[in-house]
């Protein structure tokens, strides 16, 4: 994967932070955008505390600043449409030139994905940093300075995953028309089991132990987790294992499927 000249990999990363410059606007829309389900979560869980000091070992506060931080997240790890596009290069025969040339797809892929991660979270910055000192009350109390190493790794292996899922995801491109219908039912499961509604802590122990031993609990809920202390000592440990063990099963579940989906492959188009 890693083959291709540096020279060229950073050519490809500055083409990738180009190309992501024309839609700088719509980045900054989509972070303002962002914000607006987390007015009706605080809404929600202020009903839901009402009366109740605590919520599965949550109060209002740090459960306020776990969706505030999952915010953080989904803006330096989501991909924007990359399986998508990588299934268009496919059906259109775009990969032709690239597969002629000594250029790794994946890592080409990948190239893009952090050059568009970049950008967004550049245009990011001053409405995010507005917010955070809007809403710093909520992490009143909350060990978040002294996890945040940790919380940054695991943001790195939630980016992996990502990457490397959606890759994985896209790859069904060689052998069905449409990925739509199969990326919005997976799609679905990942907001659920991620941790998007509710913190995978507090699930029942029965659906706890079954997102810990998926993938999507270490997408979103485990860096999220561990910026507010709700994952340390072993259970950290554990966490990590898991994490980077989803990083290589995908990352070698997608290089299995890209080559076998070549081997049958047509090149049509250009």
């Amino acid at each position: 994967m890693f083959a291709t000249p540096l020279r060229l990999q950073f050519q490809i990363f500055s083409l990738g932070v180009q190309s992501n410059l024309i839609y700088r606007w719509n980045f900054l829309l989509r972070v303002l955008v962002s914000f607006v389900p987390l007015i009706g979560s605080v809404f929600l869980w202020n009903a839901v505390f009402s009366g109740h000091a605590g919520f599965a070992g949550y109060t209002f506060k740090s459960m306020v600043a776990y969706f505030i931080t999952l915010i953080l997240l989904d803006t330096v790890t989501v991909p924007n449409e990359d399986d998508f596009q990588i299934a268009e290069d496919i059906r259109e025969g775009r990969i032709n030139t690239l597969l002629l040339k000594p250029i790794d797809y994946r890592l080409y892929r990948l190239h893009l994905y952090a050059a568009a991660r970049i950008v967004h979270s550049a245009f990011a910055v001053v409405p995010l940093a507005i917010a955070m000192i809007w809403l710093r009350t909520y992490y009143d109390g909350l060990p978040w300075l002294e996890n945040l190493p940790c919380a940054l790794l695991a943001t790195l292996g939630a980016a992996l995953i990502q990457f490397f899922f959606c890759f994985t995801l896209a790859m069904i491109a060689f052998w069905i028309l449409d990925i739509g219908s199969v990326t919005f039912i997976v799609y679905s499961i990942e907001f659920l089991l991620g941790g998007h509604i509710f913190p995978v802590d507090a699930f029942p122990v029965w659906l706890q132990i079954l997102c810990l031993h998926l993938p999507f609990a270490y997408e979103t809920y485990f860096p999220t987790a561990i910026l507010i202390g709700h994952v340390q000592g072993p259970d950290l440990a554990t966490g990590f294992l898991w994490q980077w063990a989803w990083v290589g099963f995908f990352y070698v579940l997608s290089g299995i499927l890209w080559k076998r989906g070549l081997h049958q492959y047509t090149a049509v188009g250009g």
